[in-house]
């Protein structure tokens, strides 16, 4: 889905398979959306308590734009998920995957007790267009080109109170699963994934 055919090449491993392997990934929430026929992977979204990223990656790339931001909210670091890693596959695209996508994550969010989402939204594709359509803002001027990935990201952000309130339908279509899956996972371990 990532490899998005050969948009993205360095998402392909030399055996001819595909991985997206990250350094976040044991410390984050890993939002999945199926096909209900095929199980197939047709969107996905990291989200990461800040305190547990060595480093954030909105910190590394913007740590103006970051602690403007926090100090302006009156928030901490603890009060903030990451997000990152959200893509919906080119051919489910226009389906509101993504818009539920979004949603679930500021469930989640909320969910955790977390205040804001910050994310670092690439704009070559319109990433950064679509969660400002659903209530993200950008929290930062600066520009960052990642030419590894052939775009250029800026730091948005969001409440998820507000952006719940905007959106209840969705959130109501959303929330079972969500509610559901955390249950699942705080059964077993503690309230953050741990690497």
């Amino acid at each position: 889905m990532i490899y998005e055919n050969g948009r993205f090449p360095h998402f392909r491993t030399e055996d001819g398979g595909f991985d997206d392997a990250d350094e976040h990934d044991g410390h984050a929430y890993h939002l999945l959306a199926r096909l209900r026929s095929t199980g197939e992977l047709i969107a996905s979204a990291r989200l990461a308590p800040v305190e547990l990223l060595t480093p954030s990656r909105v910190v590394a790339l913007d740590e103006p734009g970051a602690t403007r931001l926090l100090s302006s909210e009156r928030l901490r670091r603890t009060d903030v998920l990451e997000g990152a890693r959200w893509v919906v596959h080119p051919g489910h695209r226009g389906r509101k995957i993504g818009q539920l996508l979004v949603v679930a994550s500021n469930l989640l969010a909320q969910q955790l007790e977390r205040r804001l989402i910050w994310v670092l939204a690439g704009t070559v594709a319109g990433q950064d267009a679509i969660l400002r359509h659903f209530g993200f803002w950008e929290a930062s001027p600066n520009r960052h080109p990642l030419p590894e990935v052939g775009d250029v990201v800026k730091l948005l952000a969001c409440r998820p109170e507000r952006l719940m309130s905007d959106h209840s339908a969705l959130a109501a279509q959303v929330a079972p699963a969500v509610t559901e899956e955390l249950a699942r996972i705080r059964l077993g371990r503690e309230s953050f994934p741990v690497g």
